[in-house]
């Protein structure tokens, strides 16, 4: 403090730096100052002063007082009565929405497919087969639900119609002993019987004529009926007995009925004439 007064004094002077003029203007404030010894000031030696324009006597400028004025107070803060009870509101800021945190999916291994386990072969529904008529006609009258294929049908009525064949060709020669050939057992064994005969003897329309053999029943019984007549189809009973017969139509081809020519067998895999009974 006493230092800054003392450079304080020098610069309000004017002039040469005297220290004796400063010390009794300094004593002149309401501070009182202790002395003490002179301390040199660790500055560079003072130049001498340089030659100014006289100046007119100017009253020395008065002296700063030591102490600084006192600053004027601020102005007292208001005090703003709280009541206790009333709670300043609080305006509630906007929470800002945090983007959903997406969990880690979790992988899970690969699952091992099973092996497809085979399906069932699906039963198809039977197609029905379109058969002919002539088929149809040939298995209406079979008899105890047995069934005939259409191949069959036609292997069998080949066959028969081939006997047929070479039974006209007998029949035109009279060859009672080929005749024979072609007979089942059954039918010879009835017809070798001589009251058999005697009674086909009674039903010819022509009078007369007394049929005693096999042979005479060849020739005038088996023949005269059935020469000279077509056999167009065959009929089943059962899967071995057959009928040959010539269809009647008329005019528009429409079928009437059928007319019975010849009854076969199927004996040992071959086909045999049967002869009807009485």
């Amino acid at each position: 403090m006493k230092r800054n007064n003392i450079m304080k004094c020098m610069v309000a002077a004017g002039a040469s730096f005297v220290v004796s003029g400063c010390v009794s203007t300094c004593a002149s404030t309401d501070t009182p100052i202790t002395q003490e010894p002179e301390q040199v000031p660790l500055t560079q030696p003072a130049q001498p002063p340089k030659a100014e324009p006289e100046k007119k006597d100017e009253a020395p400028a008065p002296a700063k007082p030591a102490k600084e004025e006192a600053k004027p107070k601020d102005d007292p803060v208001p005090v703003v009565w709280k009541d206790p009870q009333v709670q300043p509101e609080v305006k509630a800021e906007p929470k800002k929405e945090e983007p959903p945190k997406e969990e880690p999916k979790k992988t899970e291994p690969p699952k091992q497919e099973e092996p497809a386990k085979p399906e069932p072969p699906k039963e198809e529904a039977p197609k029905e087969v379109q058969h002919s008529e002539e088929y149809t006609r040939s298995v209406k009258q079979m008899q105890g639900g047995a069934n005939i294929s259409e191949e069959t049908f036609n292997e069998d009525k080949k066959k028969v119609l081939a006997i047929i064949e070479n039974l006209d060709e007998i029949m035109k020669k009279n060859d009672y002993k080929a005749w024979l050939t072609y007979l089942d057992d059954e039918s010879i064994k009835y017809w070798s019987q001589r009251s058999n005969l005697q009674k086909v003897s009674k039903r010819l329309p022509i009078k007369g004529v007394q049929i005693n053999s096999m042979e005479d029943y060849f020739k005038y019984i088996f023949i005269p009926s059935r020469s000279g007549h077509k056999v167009d189809e065959i009929r089943y009973l059962t899967e071995t007995s057959v009928k040959a017969v010539q269809v009647k139509k008329d005019e528009d081809g429409t079928i009437q009925g059928d007319t019975v020519y010849y009854n076969l067998r199927k004996i040992n895999g071959q086909w045999k004439l049967h002869l009807p009974t009485l």
